[in-house]
């Protein structure tokens, strides 16, 4: 068994995998004047595996983006936030490419080797001027340790309040120690379908494309895809690992204890950065867990958690701190799955709400305990089907009049 150890243990995050450097800048694209460039390199062209947005308007750095990694190599990761170079046709395409030329000019790699991100606002044209300036700086910056990590992830924000940051060390059979770190922005905007924000995971493991690929497919099936803010699949989504092999480990290139330990770590880190979006979600003042075990099958359990936590009549209880169990069962039920009414179980906590399709009358103190765990930081609502034997777990926020303020006015 290998110790999955945090970054609480071991402070920093992008750049703590051996091999990796971060710099990053103020442009002036942002209208508050906070940081907006972000490059992350490696010393050499690494192995690369990418998830995008399957939302079928997709910005100028996903399409690519989506082109430069199909070889499944890459050397830098730019990103710009502030504008998120979507629906700005041919020009948006051409500055995306020149981002990636500016930083393969300067690293002396191929541009293909360098994969651009942006987020913001939609519809607008890159500042380019201002680009070009900001890349140079982030460039001429470029370091590794705890403070080029805090600056990356700061530098990606957009309505988030925090940065997001992650890391995990984790030891081998052949004894060598390898180390994962993350970065992640996502505040609104965010619907799981696929993945749902921006996400930068670097690692020093020695492990081929495809089984880095595929690890990543399993991470983020459990953790970006089953979060959920407001329903909305944002149009830049995009999740990038990259791994140096600076480790030094025996290469993993096929299914084994190594390649469950590295996939175990890669999920631990997502689910981190996945948590912190949640937290920091617009508006957002409590979190809750949406639990569904015994389903038939995972796509079944998946849907219904997904409708629960997307509800925003679900949302809206949350924040009103108000045990509304009736809109828990509207949630699972206009989903269509099949369920076997005298066997279905719902609670909220440890305490059950209906049962073998009936209300579970309450007690004074169950009632009192009942509406002391609504008004928690976390909340946990739990489906038990009772007709097979999948389980998933799904997180969701409430929806605050703060959200509506945010979004509200969010380009005036």
């Amino acid at each position: 068994m290998s110790a999955i150890q945090d970054n609480q243990i071991h402070p920093g995050s992008i750049t703590l995998p051996r091999g990796f450097r971060a710099g990053s800048a103020t442009a002036g694209i942002k209208v508050s004047g906070k940081p907006d460039i972000t490059v992350i390199a490696a010393d050499r062209p690494v192995v690369a595996a990418g998830v995008f947005t399957r939302n079928t308007i997709k910005g100028a750095p996903v399409l690519i983006g989506m082109q430069h990694i199909r070889d499944g190599k890459l050397q830098a990761i730019v990103v710009n936030s502030g504008n998120s170079n979507v629906c700005t046709g041919d020009q948006g395409l051409a500055d995306a490419t020149e981002m990636c030329e500016l930083v393969a000019k300067h690293l002396g790699c191929k541009t293909t080797d360098v994969l651009p991100s942006s987020t913001g606002v939609i519809g607008r044209p890159l500042p380019m001027d201002k680009i070009r300036a900001g890349i140079n700086d982030a460039l001429d910056q470029i370091n590794s340790g705890k403070e080029a990590d805090h600056d990356a992830a700061v530098a990606i924000l957009t309505t988030d309040l925090v940065a997001k940051e992650a890391s995990r060390t984790v030891t081998l059979t052949d004894g060598s120690t390898i180390t994962l770190g993350g970065i992640a922005k996502g505040s609104g905007m965010i619907a799981p379908n696929m993945a749902t924000m921006l996400a930068y995971i670097t690692t020093d493991c020695d492990i081929d494309s495809n089984m880095l690929s595929q690890a990543l497919k399993q991470a983020v099936s459990q953790s970006f895809n089953r979060i959920t803010v407001d329903s909305d699949t944002s149009t830049s989504d995009t999740v990038i690992v990259l791994a140096s092999g600076d480790a030094k480990n025996k290469t993993i290139a096929r299914e084994c204890t190594d390649y469950e330990t590295f996939v175990e770590a890669l999920i631990s880190l997502s689910k981190e950065l996945a948590y912190m979006i949640i937290e920091d979600g617009e508006g957002a003042e409590r979190i809750f867990k949406v639990i569904v075990k015994n389903a038939a099958t995972i796509d079944d359990a998946d849907a219904i958690g997904r409708a629960v936590a997307d509800s925003p009549l679900v949302k809206a209880a949350v924040h009103g701190k108000d045990p509304n169990w009736g809109r828990l069962a509207m949630a699972m039920g206009k989903t269509g799955i099949a369920y076997d009414a005298t066997k279905l179980r719902i609670s909220i906590g440890d305490i059950d709400v209906f049962s073998a399709g009936m209300p579970i009358e309450m007690d004074k103190d169950n009632q009192s305990t009942l509406e002391n765990m609504m008004s928690q930081k976390e909340i946990t609502f739990t489906f038990d089907l009772a007709n097979g034997n999948q389980t998933v777990e799904w997180l969701g926020c409430d929806l605050s009049r703060d959200y509506i303020a945010i979004n509200a006015d969010y380009t005036t």
